[in-house]
This record gives structure tokens, C-alpha cells and sequence, in this order.
């Protein structure tokens, strides 16, 4: 199957989990560096230079659908993969006074239409950007009656009045503050520290770039902008995010709804390192086609989804329902391996409801390596990937006993 078919099957499936249903869509771009295997990969097969015009690999832009409420996580709307075919130092200076069709950041704006296509029966729908998907374009294209954007601010855009987003923010009263841990790496020399962050919010009008060609495109651009910035601290990695939105914000309660929205960026972050590095090692991949590397990645991104989606599980009321995860007959599979997993002592036996998705998950684990203990530390995604790895395995092998009973059955 083809790259386009493998990603439209993946956005098919998720778009039936969606309707009715407020969702966040998390995009974000990585890059793949396979420059260890340079001299074994074709360099004519998909791939190209990557972010420092030397290394070779290509691109992936992924749209990670989430329940707004739930946090469930529930597939991928949209996936993008591409390669660069130059090497120009001065490629970005050369398209910056073109129309956004034909640049390279047009993928934000394309992902979001074919969400908001696909995606047409949800109840609401609000992406979620870093600062790549700072596009004036995009909140004008995007937004809607029931399609909204939360994008983390790249530059300090001048306002319709004349003065600069952030100096108009920074002067507005502090509406709250709100804390939260901060875990420093021990590499660095840092220490943990309790961050006291404090919020301000402010309606703006933001000014047309000279670089936007498209002449349809409002001169004027309303939106609401909020800005949490850490007190009293004054070390290079001090927290401050300036957030550009389409929501209402009248208070400091919808300043951290918007503030929570662009947290969970650090699913699709979390996604991408098991991707890429801890877990599936595709950058180690040492198949010499590019374009069979990038169809593998795709294929593995349906891993780690239910990697995501067990490490994210829990015991409550709105917890994740299994057969968003687990077909039936995987469901069943699971049911008999379970027999086997228990040990002879209720400290080694399933504690959860049947066939609810922690139960899975504390299978999974269990083919994982995991003791299955409580006073265990939780099973981590390395567990999780080698249960999974192990069920897939003893699933196709269950299949096949199944089919050869059927057969046996009807002689």
C-alpha cells in the first residue's frame, strides 16, 4: 500500500471515534536524521537534507487527535511526509515573498482543512500549535464558527495602533498566577524548582504581515492573546509562553483553559521520542530505501498510538473505553492470556474490571516484563512496547489456531 493510503486508513478510523465529540488536534513537525546509514540508503528514495542542509532524512507533520474533556487519546487526523529535493542555504530568504501555497508551511493550514473536512460530524474542533504554526494565514483561513486555534506566539507582531504584541502584553494588570514543578536535568547543574507563574490576557488587533500576498486576507486580524510568565526567576530557561487564540477569554479561568490547551503538546512531543529514539528506533532503521523507512514509520505510528493511549489510562469513571483500542477479538485474546499472566496470590492478580482498558494495559504489561506488583513503579513506555511487541506475536499465532480448528471443524 501506498504512503497516502496507509495515512488515509489511519485518519478514517479516527474520524468514526469523533462525532459529537470536542476534540484537540496537536500538531507538530519532526525531522528524521538517517545520516548514520548514509552510505547503505539510496539517496534518490524519498530523502533529502534535513534542518541543517547536511544530514539526510525527511519530514513527518502529524495531527494527534485528542477528547478535549477526557484527554483520550484518540488517533491521527492527518500525517504528512515529504523530503526536500535541494540544497540551498538562502532557500528560506527566497520564499518568503511567495504565495503560503507553495511554501513548506503550508502544511499547518493544509492539516487543518482536511481535519476540519474529515472531521465534520465533532462537536467542536481546536488545534494546537507550536510557534512554526504562527501564521497569520492560518487564523484567517482556519477559524470558525466551531474550529478555533491555541498557537504559541514566534515574534513580537505589530498591533493595529502601532505597538508591538508583546509590550502591550506585558503592561496589562496580572490577572492570576498559578504553580507548577519544574524537573531540571542534573546534566545541566540545574535543581528542581516550584515555579510561580503569573497570567495576563488582553484582546488584540494584529496587523497584516507586508509578506502575505493573499489580498483577500482581512488587513486586521482580532484575536486574544495570553501571556504566563514565571515570577521572580531570571535563568535562560525561564518560562514564558505568549499565546495567540480564537477562543473568547474574559477572565483568568478561560487564560488557563488556553494555558492547559497548549500543556498537552507534550503528548505529540512524547509521541515522536517513541517514534523516533526511546522505543521503536526509527532513525536506526537499517533498511536501505527511504521510501520503505517512511511507510514503516507510518505503519509504527498505530503502535505507539496504543502505547500513548495505555500509558494515559486509568481506572475512572471517563477513562478510554477499550474497544477504541483492542477489536473484539483482540479483547478475546487478552482474556486468555490474562489466565496465564495471574499468579496463584491476589497480589498477582488482575484488579481491574474485565475488559475496561487498565485491564488490558496491566496485560500488556505483564507480557512486558512488568513484576505486576503495586508497590512497583507503573509499567513505562519501554514496558508497554515489549508487551505489545509480544501480544502481537502470541495474537497471530491465536488467529491461526483458530482458522486451523475452523478448518478442521467444517472437514
Amino acid at each position: 500500500m501506498s504512503e497516502d493510503a496507509l495515512i488515509e486508513e489511519m485518519a478514517k478510523r479516527c474520524s468514526g471515534l469523533a462525532k459529537d465529540r470536542h476534540l484537540l488536534v496537536i500538531q507538530d513537525t519532526s525531522s528524521f536524521n538517517l545520516n548514520t546509514h548514509y552510505y547503505r540508503l539510496k539517496k534518490d528514495s524519498g530523502l533529502g537534507p534535513i534542518e541543517d542542509n547536511f544530514n539526510l532524512g525527511f519530514f513527518m507533520h502529524a495531527s494527534l487527535v485528542m477528547d478535549a474533556f477526557t484527554e483520550n487519546v484518540l488517533g491521527f487526523s492527518d500525517v504528512q511526509i515529504w523530503n526536500r529535493v535541494y540544497d540551498d542555504p538562502e532557500r528560506r530568504n527566497k520564499t518568503k515573498y511567495i504565495p503560503i501555497e507553495d511554501k513548506e508551511s503550508f502544511k499547518w493550514i493544509s492539516s487543518c482543512e482536511k481535519t476540519k473536512e474529515k472531521f465534520a460530524k465533532a462537536s467542536s474542533i481546536t488545534f494546537v500549535e507550536d510557534r512554526d504554526g504562527d501564521i497569520y494565514e492560518q487564523f484567517a483561513r482556519v477559524h470558525d464558527y466551531k474550529t478555533h486555534l491555541v498557537v504559541r506566539s514566534r515574534k513580537d507582531r505589530r498591533l493595529a495602533e502601532g505597538s508591538k504584541l508583546y509590550t502591550t502584553l506585558h503592561h496589562e494588570t496580572i490577572c492570576g498566577s498559578y504553580q507548577i514543578n519544574i524537573t531540571a536535568d542534573p546534566r545541566n547543574k540545574k535543581t528542581n524548582r516550584r515555579a510561580v507563574l503569573n497570567v495576563r490576557y488582553k484582546k488584540v488587533a494584529l496587523k497584516k504581515p507586508d509578506y502575505c500576498l493573499n489580498k483577500s486576507i482581512s488587513s486586521i486580524m482580532e484575536l486574544n492573546a495570553v501571556e504566563a510568565v514565571e515570577k521572580d526567576y531570571t535563568g535562560r530557561d525561564k518560562i514564558c509562553w505568549r499565546l495567540l487564540t480564537t477562543h473568547t477569554v474574559n477572565g483568568f479561568e478561560d487564560a488557563m483553559n488556553i494555558i492547559e490547551c497548549y500543556r498537552k503538546r507534550w503528548y505529540i512531543e512524547q509521541m515522536f521520542r517513541l517514534l523516533k529514539k526511546q522505543g521503536f528506533e526509527m532513525e536506526s532503521s537499517e533498511l536501505e530505501s527511504g521510501w520503505a523507512i517512511r511507510k514503516l514509520a507510518v505503519l509504527v505510528l498505530n503502535a505507539t498510538l496504543r502505547i500513548l493511549q495505555l500509558m494515559h489510562t486509568s481506572d475512572e469513571e471517563n477513562a478510554q473505553s477499550i474497544d477504541e483500542v483492542f477489536t473484539k477479538q483482540e479483547q478475546q485474546c487478552l482474556l486468555q492470556i490474562k489466565k496465564q499472566q495471574e499468579g496463584k496470590t491476589s497480589k498477582l492478580s488482575n484488579p481491574y474490571k474485565e475488559k475496561s482498558l487498565i485491564w488490558a494495559k496491566w496485560i500488556i504489561a505483564r507480557l512486558g516484563g512488568w513484576k505486576g506488583y503495586k508497590s512497583q513503579r507503573a509499567p513505562g513506555p519501554i514496558t508497554l512496547k515489549r508487551g505489545l511487541d509480544n501480544f502481537t506475536q502470541i495474537y497471530n499465532g491465536w488467529c491461526l489456531a483458530l482458522e486451523l480448528y475452523e478448518d478442521v471443524g467444517t472437514q
